[in-house]
């Protein structure tokens, strides 16, 4: 018993952090399309966390919820990302995190033996002066890592010879669903950006059970779709009115995935990629991570040198999905009522969230606004 209150002590800290995060972003970037890993990012903060010390360990252990034992912290994401290593042959997702930390101080072996085991990351040294060779070396490390989905997480404009740390986060994903759409039933259908302003898309059409739901606390419908070989299933929120994302986002992380029933869906989806990236500093600062992010991080444990500060932290996402699938859906029988079939159609802005069932984790979420950008 008690060890399954720890579980749900852990995931539900895990699920805060996400909540708060992605509703602070979101938030900021209602007219643009988003995908974002809040996982990733807090992975990041706990590595900073195994090397910091004094107010700014005592600051991320607060924001963070974590305990005193970092060794504690560190078993915990090592069982998550070796879990998350035996799946990629079923769906990419490539989880990319390092620190790179300029040249002029040294590195703690001891620190890196400790997040290369747990966190299958690390931290590095670089000499951002030469401005040209660190962002070649920067964007070259993202790019194999991310299986050459993104080549570019920095650009020369984002990097400096003042520069200091800066904490780096690629994220790819590309999965089949387990039920495949037909592209010769795929359409292009107005997308409603606006109750004014409309552009056409891709729409992808299917008729099968899925479990879909109607939420009156979220003003939204929700529907969830696995995909291939895997207990990884997107959600779509899709707000009742057009203009309702602004008023869903800060819901979603409050909604609690229960299993709905099975229903026939006549589904409508815009196929979509979606590539963004931003400095997220100012957001975990949003957070409450202001002395980690203040000019003078105590690092003790990750640098010969105890206060350095934390200049950036970038992220950029890569998604993209289209009819792609496993297997034909189930054929569904009709019934006697027409309100017994959900017409489910994506054609206005929407939320998403890609968890993981078995792990009660979120690894990506974002919101799709717009199909020209």
């Amino acid at each position: 018993m008690k060890y399954l209150f720890l579980m749900l002590l852990g995931t539900s800290v895990t699920a805060q952090f996400t909540s708060n995060f992605y509703k602070i972003l979101a938030t900021d970037t209602l007219d643009k399309n988003l995908a974002t890993s809040p996982i990733s990012i807090e992975i990041l903060m706990r590595m900073v966390y195994m090397g910091a010390g004094g107010s700014t360990a005592q600051e991320l252990r607060k924001v963070l919820k974590l305990p005193a034992d970092k060794k504690e912290v560190a078993e915990k994401y090592k069982k998550l990302l070796t879990n998350l290593e035996g799946r990629k042959r079923l769906a990419i997702l490539d989880l990319a995190n390092r620190i790179y930390v300029s040249d002029e101080y040294q590195l703690n072996s001891e620190y890196n033996k400790l997040v290369k085991d747990s966190f299958k990351a690390e931290a590095k040294t670089i000499n951002f002066k030469s401005l040209g060779n660190a962002v070649s070396i920067v964007n070259k490390w993202v790019n194999d890592q991310t299986s050459g989905r993104i080549r570019d997480i920095v650009s020369p404009k984002d990097l400096g010879a003042d520069l200091k740390v800066a904490l780096l986060s690629g994220i790819n994903f590309k999965a089949q669903w387990q039920y495949k759409f037909d592209p010769k039933k795929t359409f292009i259908a107005d997308f409603h950006v606006t109750a004014k302003k409309r552009v056409p898309v891709e729409m992808m059409t299917l008729i099968g059970y899925f479990e879909v739901k109607l939420s009156f606390r979220l003003d939204a419908h929700m529907i969830e779709l696995p995909f291939r070989d895997s207990s990884l299933s997107m959600f779509i929120f899709l707000p009742f009115k057009v203009d309702g994302l602004k008023k869903l986002v800060p819901k979603i992380g409050t909604y609690f995935y229960s299993r709905p029933e099975k229903e026939k869906v006549v589904l409508k989806l815009p196929k979509f990629k979606i590539e963004y990236s931003a400095d997220l500093s100012r957001v975990l600062e949003k957070m409450g991570m202001r002395d980690t992010f203040g000019g003078s991080a105590d690092l003790s444990g990750l640098l010969n040198s105890s206060k350095v500060p934390i200049n950036k932290v970038f992220q950029k996402a890569f998604i993209e999905l289209d009819e792609e699938g496993a297997e034909e859906p189930t054929v569904p029988v009709d019934r006697p009522c027409r309100q017994c079939e959900w017409d489910f159609n994506a054609e206005h802005p929407f939320a998403y969230v890609i968890r993981d069932r078995e792990q009660n984790t979120t690894y990506l979420q974002g919101h799709f606004v717009n199909p020209e950008k």
